[in-house]
């Protein structure tokens, strides 16, 4: 994927944090790009994390590539973010299509309360 190929549901990627002082990056998990007001130049995004809170959901074996063996990656469905194209500063990896759906289910449960 070159950096000017638009991301993919799925696709996990560094990019700043908007919730975090300063710009340190994070990494995101895409969960729409198509279909948006401005598809191709912006993503809506929730954030991985190493931390294991009872809300956060483990990727474990849903990694298709990117995986750090190392470490265990969760994903935070109520961080939501909207990621811009060009902040991207690289893609880490890929999920599966039912890991990114659950993910997409439960961040919909969070915003719809």
């Amino acid at each position: 994927m070159s950096s000017a190929d638009p991301y993919q549901p799925g696709d996990v990627v560094w990019a700043p944090d908007p919730f975090r002082d300063g710009r340190n990056p994070r990494l995101w998990l895409v969960l729409a790009s198509d279909g948006l007001p401005y598809s191709g130049e912006e993503y809506i995004c929730v954030a991985l994390t190493t931390s294991d809170l009872s809300a956060n959901v483990e990727v474990g074996d849903a990694w298709i590539t990117g995986q750090h063996p190392e470490k265990r990656s969760y994903c935070s469905p109520w961080v939501v973010a909207t990621v811009k194209h060009d902040d991207i500063a690289n893609p880490q990896g890929r999920v599966t299509a039912a890991f990114t759906d659950r993910v997409r289910a439960d961040c919909i449960e969070f915003v719809s309360d």
